[in-house]
């Protein structure tokens, strides 16, 4: 199958579970547990990705867009957040053997950082994707947000 249909694995309904660390970038270890529901669909072709994620308990809805480039062969990955509805800066990588890690620069706040987003999708019916953060130029990382996500019936 093509890399453009990595994310094929996305496509229908989802109950997820987040944990999200309360603080960042402060060796913490205290996480918070929520729910949000996500529906996804593949366009052209699987070339391109769209989830529109609820988080009923956060008050807010968020949208990825995964855009693949068969000509860089990666995927550009963009997160749009309701509660200010721009357009964040993209990771970008790809899938091996069932697991995709993408890469990029962003902000936590006003702090510059490193991120990197890691997808498991081994089990299509149960994917699971982290978040992780660096502030030391990729030295080291913390994983701040874990989503586990089971297809709903």
């Amino acid at each position: 199958m093509s890399a453009a249909h990595d994310f094929a694995f996305r496509a229908g309904e989802w109950d997820v579970t987040n944990r999200r660390l309360k603080q960042r970038g402060a060796g913490s270890d205290d996480w918070e547990v929520f729910p949000s529901h996500e529906t996804s669909q593949l366009l052209a072709d699987g070339m391109i990705s769209i989830d529109v994620a609820t988080f009923p308990t956060k008050g807010f809805q968020g949208t990825t867009v995964r855009l693949y480039s068969p000509v860089k062969d990666e995927w550009a990955i963009y997160w749009i957040n309701s509660k200010d509805g721009l357009l964040q800066p993209p990771v970008h990588g790809r899938f091996t053997d069932g697991q995709g890690v993408f890469a990029g620069d962003d902000m936590d706040v006003e702090t510059p950082v490193k991120v990197l987003f890691d997808w498991r999708s081994t089990d299509p019916d149960a994917p699971r994707w982290s978040q992780a953060f660096s502030y030391d130029d990729g030295k080291t990382w913390e994983t701040n947000w874990i989503m586990e996500f089971r297809r709903r019936a």
